[in-house]
């Protein structure tokens, strides 16, 4: 299952009570109120420092681990510290630099309209939080995944025309298999993708940028050599920690690849 697949299920399941309540309350204030580049959801206190804290943690460890684009894009696109962002200010300024809107979702997107609306400049984004009580790695799809993930790779106009072929290339599948091939490809690029720099490992993958607890295993977590045709046919899990990560020698060769196989589908 994808982080596409995700958004097309109800917020809340297998959540403890107060966690899955306050989802519950996002969800209907979105249904009421939402649109792109809106903010609908008023946040508590606890809220902004769970935020702060988790992005403080993770802008602690970027400049190690972190591929230049990304940090690049984190200068264009600066996120709060002692607060939760506002999308409509978020996404006025994104607009701004590269034409990406964010629309704020309430969890059920099928996952070919999640994709799809990258071909417009639009990306979907959840508006909780990952539950206070596992902070340092969320399998749904939450605000800190979509923001300091997504948003700000979407701050890189090489990123951002990736993205846009991505979503072109899922409202032209032609099958359930080519569709799957998209969203296999996507999780093992913008995802979890690394690219070799400075002689390593760098990531500019999203689940990998907005988790601590992923990036804190980086160095451990087993690599092989970038391979399209092998992120099609491999399985992944996003209920833990990931066990299987694609390095490319560089961004140029990933874009190369990922743009034929794009063309091809």
């Amino acid at each position: 299952m994808s982080r596409a697949d995700e958004h097309r299920v109800e917020a809340g399941g297998g959540l403890d009570e107060p966690c899955a309540r306050r989802r519950r309350e996002i969800t209907e204030a979105i249904r009421s109120a939402g649109g792109p580049n809106s903010h609908p959801v008023a946040y508590s206190a606890e809220e902004d420092l769970l935020w702060g804290t988790m992005v403080s943690k993770l802008n602690a460890v970027h400049p190690r681990v972190a591929s230049t684009r990304y940090l690049q894009a984190k200068e264009r696109l600066p996120l709060p510290v002692t607060h939760t962002p506002r999308i409509d200010d978020l996404g006025q300024r994104l607009d701004s630099l590269t034409g990406f809107r964010l629309l704020p979702v309430d969890g059920l997107a099928p996952v070919k309209e999640f994709y799809g609306r990258f071909g417009d400049g639009i990306f979907s984004t959840t508006m909780y939080l990952r539950c206070p009580s596992r902070p340092h790695y969320s399998p749904e799809p939450d605000m800190l995944h979509e923001l300091v993930g997504h948003a700000v790779m979407l701050a890189d106009p090489l990123f951002a025309d990736l993205y846009r072929l991505f979503g072109k290339a899922a409202n032209n599948a032609g099958s359930e298999q080519d569709l799957q091939a998209i969203s296999q490809v996507f999780w093992f690029t913008m995802e979890t993708g690394l690219v070799q720099e400075d002689g390593r490992a760098k990531a500019y993958g999203a689940a990998l940028l907005s988790s601590s607890g992923e990036l804190a295993k980086l160095d451990t977590c087993p690599v092989e050599k970038f391979s399209i045709q092998e992120m099609i046919t491999s399985d992944y899990d996003i209920s833990t920690y990931q066990g299987r990560l694609f390095i490319a020698q560089s961004v140029e060769e990933m874009v190369r690849e990922v743009r034929s196989f794009l063309a091809r589908v």
